[in-house]
């Protein structure tokens, strides 16, 4: 499964981080007691320890909204 435009992030200050698609806000993590994660739509929610385990939940949640039928997506 190729994705044309992958998932970026930034970082917007010390405690915040977007998820983008090219330039379109996927979601975002804000760095509280632990690194929270929603996505714009609320589709994706989730509380981690650390800002990777957050990313990868977003990832995975954008790999498989964006997946084909035929790679095994919706």
């Amino acid at each position: 499964m190729a994705h044309v435009h992958p998932l970026t992030w930034r970082q917007d200050s010390a405690t915040t981080w977007c998820a983008l698609e090219g330039d379109t806000v996927l979601g975002t993590i804000v760095l509280e007691r632990q690194y929270e994660l929603a996505s714009v739509d609320g589709t994706v929610r989730g509380s981690h320890s650390a800002l990777g385990s957050a990313q990868a939940q977003l990832e995975a949640w954008y790999q498989w909204s964006t997946a084909s039928p035929e790679d095994g997506g919706r």
